[in-house]
């Protein structure tokens, strides 16, 4: 999975006020192919007419489709001259779709926070294909580099 940070995200994380490993909020995403992510895109208010709308997928702040980030890790590598964020993978998307189906293309990590007009977007991850909800498990693997990393 390719990442893609949004400014709104680099600013929090380089100004301080997100701590990535330890913050609370962060949550895991699913858009649909309708998405073209920018870096753009400061607040979940802007973007949230793209995220899934599947079958047992409920969206918006607080709903439970939007899977909070576990195990969440910042790390130096300096043999390839980055920093690394990663979590635990999400948990499997039971049944997802059938009755409504989706097209989705990209994960998103959401700092949820009372609303979604003041819920910044800190990255994107472009799963490299679309991929159809039918009813069946919908599985989200983070890439084995992490879910987004800050080149030096």
């Amino acid at each position: 999975m390719a990442s893609l940070w949004t400014n709104k995200g680099v600013f929090l994380v380089m100004s301080g006020q997100l701590d990535l490993d330890s913050a609370a909020g962060l949550k895991h995403v699913m858009f649909k192919n309708t998405l073209t992510p920018n870096q753009d895109d400061n607040f979940m208010s802007g973007v949230s007419s793209h995220e899934c709308n599947a079958t047992n997928y409920t969206g918006g702040f607080n709903g439970s489709g939007r899977k909070a980030l576990a195990s969440k890790t910042v790390t130096e590598d300096d043999t390839n001259n980055k920093g690394v964020f990663d979590a635990a993978d999400p948990s499997v998307y039971a049944s997802l779709g059938g009755g409504t189906d989706n097209t989705l293309r990209y994960s998103g990590v959401v700092l949820e926070v009372t609303s979604d007009a003041d819920s910044p977007v800190i990255c994107y991850n472009d799963y490299g294909a679309d991929k159809t909800t039918n009813g069946g498990d919908f599985t989200v693997q983070w890439a084995a580099t992490g879910i987004a990393t800050i080149n030096t």
